[in-house]
Formats: structure tokens, C-alpha cells, sequence
């Protein structure tokens, strides 16, 4: 009887450190957010019977933010690159960070600790990125308004300024061009971080080319899941933004079966 006795006690300890366990209820951490906006950070826990030692908020492994209830202050705040705490909205499970910049970009992690004897521990993580979506569409350079069967096409699109870099792509009449026609352009980044994107479209304009006497040319611009493939939402401002381009031969229109036999000469005299 004493044995069992004793079996059923630690039972009852090991049942009662449970239910009074220190247990994280969630973690806010935003995904992305536009620059100059203000983020909220929450570690929303429930401390049952436990008693809270300290709640600390870290940025890429370094702390910014400590809460420990037996201290005074009870709220420290440890200046940080891109991380600005509004202090007066502090509380125990919230944190606001004011006027966000690029800087504010990383990974974020709170931390809530009990006191002993349980001295448990309950982690919440996050990433959250800061970003500016373009404010225009693409603009192209470098075109005609006519060209001859043979000339050489170059055209240059230049993105807006964003961050991240939006991505480029050509369409050549509704068609996505040959990956052999585009070049990739070295990008500019600005002092304020926006960064410009450039990308080259060259070929030779041949008869297919023109559909009804016109070649139409257009640059898509957007940011999409390949940009931020580790966040899972966009920004609905992030949508792509289009700009056309379009000229004609300068002849009157043929039949097919001329610029069909046209291509084939053009091809055996290479």
C-alpha cells in the first residue's frame, strides 16, 4: 500500500505541473510589411499558475526588448539597426515597432520564461520582410516605329523602383520570347535601398514576326511567390504592371505564304 501510495502521488504532482505549465497561445509575426508603416508584435501566452520570469523579443538572434515584472523598470529596451519601439504602447505580450524601414527585414523570435521551480520556456518565431511596391509600370526604350524584315530589334525595359526587384519578363505577340533573346541588364540600387531593374530584348525581325503587318512587344513587371516564395501572402499592391510596345513594317500586309517562302529563302542563305 505505502508503494503504491507513493505511485499515485507522484502521479498527481506530474498531472498538476501540467495543467499549471506555462503554454504559448500563439505568435504574431507579420510577414511582410510596406516601409514606413507600423508593426505589431505579439506572444500571446498563458501563464496558468506559473510565474512570468521575463518576455523577450530578439531580431536575427539579438535582443531588443526585455520584460521581466520582478525588475525596474520592468521594460528595457536595447537599440537596435532598423528596430524603433514605440514605448509608450508597451505591455507584457505586445510590442510596436514604428516608421519600419528595409533594416527592419529579419527574422524575429519572442521568448516567455517562467520562474522555478518549473523554469520552462515557450518560444514563438517569425519572418517579416519590409517592402515598397512600384509605383509605375515599366517603361520601354530603343524602338522604332518601323522596321524592315531582317533589322535587328533592341529594346531595353526599365522597372520602377521597388524592393524587392520586380521581375521582367517579354512578350513577343502574346507569346513569352525565347529565353536565348532576353539579357538581364545589371540592376541599380539606390541610396534609399529601392532597387531598378533592366532587362535587353534583341532579335532579328522576321516575317512571323508580323501578324498583319504589326509587331507587338510588351515587358511585364511583378513581384510574385518566386520573389518571395518563403512569405504566404502578396501584397495586393505587388501586381504586375504592363507596358506595350508596337510597330509595323512600314509595307503593305502579304499573304502568309509569302513570308512563309521569304523565312525559307532568309533560312537556306545563312
Amino acid at each position: 500500500m505505502p508503494g503504491r501510495y507513493r505511485i499515485s502521488l507522484l502521479g498527481l504532482l506530474v498531472v498538476s505541473a501540467c495543467t499549471g505549465a506555462l503554454r504559448l497561445k500563439e505568435s504574431v509575426i507579420p510577414p511582410y510589411k510596406l516601409r514606413g508603416e507600423t508593426v505589431e508584435l505579439r506572444c500571446d501566452f498563458e501563464k496558468e499558475n506559473s510565474s512570468i520570469y521575463s518576455v523577450k523579443w530578439f531580431k536575427d538572434d539579438e535582443e531588443f526588448y526585455r520584460y521581466v515584472p520582478r525588475d525596474n523598470p520592468q521594460y528595457n529596451i536595447f537599440q537596435r539597426n532598423g528596430v524603433k519601439v514605440d514605448e509608450g504602447s508597451l505591455q507584457p505580450n505586445r510590442v510596436v515597432l514604428k516608421e519600419v524601414d528595409f533594416n527592419t527585414s529579419g527574422q524575429y523570435r519572442c521568448e516567455v520564461s517562467a520562474e522555478g521551480p518549473e523554469f520552462s520556456t515557450v518560444i514563438g518565431t517569425g519572418s517579416l520582410l519590409v517592402v515598397e511596391p512600384p509605383t509605375a509600370g515599366p517603361v520601354i526604350t530603343g524602338g522604332k516605329e518601323k522596321y524592315k524584315v531582317n533589322e535587328t530589334v533592341d529594346l531595353l525595359c526599365t522597372s520602377s523602383p521597388s524592393r524587392p526587384a520586380t521581375f521582367l519578363s517579354w512578350r513577343i505577340n502574346d507569346r513569352p520570347a525565347p529565353r536565348e533573346l532576353v539579357m538581364k541588364e545589371p540592376l541599380y540600387v539606390a541610396k534609399d535601398g529601392l532597387v531598378t531593374q533592366f532587362s535587353r530584348l534583341m532579335f532579328v525581325a522576321r516575317p512571323h514576326h508580323f501578324v498583319r503587318g504589326l509587331l507587338r512587344v510588351k515587358c511585364v513587371a511583378e513581384i510574385n511567390e518566386r520573389r518571395m516564395a518563403h512569405h504566404p501572402t502578396i501584397p495586393e499592391t505587388f501586381r504586375a504592371w504592363e507596358r506595350s510596345f508596337q510597330a509595323s513594317t512600314g509595307h503593305r500586309v502579304l499573304p502568309p505564304t509569302y513570308f512563309v517562302l521569304a523565312f525559307a529563302l532568309s533560312f537556306v542563305s545563312r
